[in-house]
């Protein structure tokens, strides 16, 4: 398969697709073709009967469109691979990326928590508003199975930053239980036994955009208020009432002559 290409969505690093088969594996900055110890994760395979996916034995994890893949996959343009916490897309030469971590499709800024394991692999969720993680029916990230309470936890920003809070069972930040915690990007939650997340985006980008909207109310709270109505008058053109005045005086006039 020709003019195809891999977006590595961490750092928005492209690399074409080449005839032949191409070696994943981790690097000093994340998934790269050459790996630092020599040992791959993933294999592609580009020849003429298609586009295949080859998973080294022992990796776990690995997903293609949010569907798990232990040994052999094939794939075609649009799909999207996740192995060890990162995002790889394959694009077709005319396909746009997808928009970079930490901002929507219009370049909004956008903090989310990401399922990287579980029935939610792949769900994107907002955390710009606060977000309560459970099984009851009203959560906003409904979590069923093992070790999940009713309300579980809650996620909501404080100072631009997402903060980990209201834990009623355990929770795993970064492989350690926690009750509450400042969540950072690239942080991972496992909420009971099979729920694991990714914080992804930008602190900065979600401080800067709250600082402005402080700004901005505090602007519009600051503003002088606007001038009093003056009832029907300051509507009606002056002209029309000296008009109205003028009909009256020579109506008056002819009146007064007629006698």
């Amino acid at each position: 398969m020709n003019d195809l290409r891999l977006h590595f969505c961490n750092d928005s690093r492209e690399l074409m697709l080449e005839p032949g088969i191409l070696a994943l594996g981790q690097g000093p900055h994340g998934l790269a073709s050459q790996p630092v110890d020599g040992a791959w994760l993933l294999q592609l395979c580009n020849d003429r009967r298609g586009l295949w996916l080859t998973v080294a034995e022992g990796v776990r994890g690995v997903h293609v469109n949010g569907r798990p893949v232990s040994q052999v996959a094939l794939l075609r343009a649009g799909d999207s691979i996740h192995v060890d916490g990162q995002e790889v897309q394959l694009l077709a030469s005319n396909e746009r990326p997808p928009p970079a971590p930490g901002r929507d499709a219009t370049g909004n800024v956008r903090l989310v928590l990401r399922g990287i394991g579980g029935p939610h692999h792949g769900r994107s969720l907002s955390l710009e508003k606060p977000r309560r993680i459970g099984s009851a029916a009203q959560a906003d990230l409904r979590l069923e199975g093992h070790g999940i309470a009713t309300e579980h936890a809650l996620i909501e920003m404080a100072g631009g930053k997402p903060v980990l809070r209201q834990t009623t069972a355990p929770v795993r930040l970064n492989g350690q239980p926690v009750q509450q915690a400042v969540l950072q990007p690239g942080d991972q939650l496992l909420f009971g036994t099979q729920h694991r997340f990714v914080v992804e985006g930008s602190t900065t980008l979600a401080s800067d955009l709250q600082c402005a909207q402080q700004v901005q109310r505090q602007q519009a709270a600051d503003a002088p208020p606007l001038p009093p109505s003056r009832g029907w008058a300051s509507r009606v053109p002056w002209l029309l009432v000296a008009a109205l005045l003028l009909a009256g005086a020579l109506s008056a006039l002819l009146m007064f002559g007629a006698r």
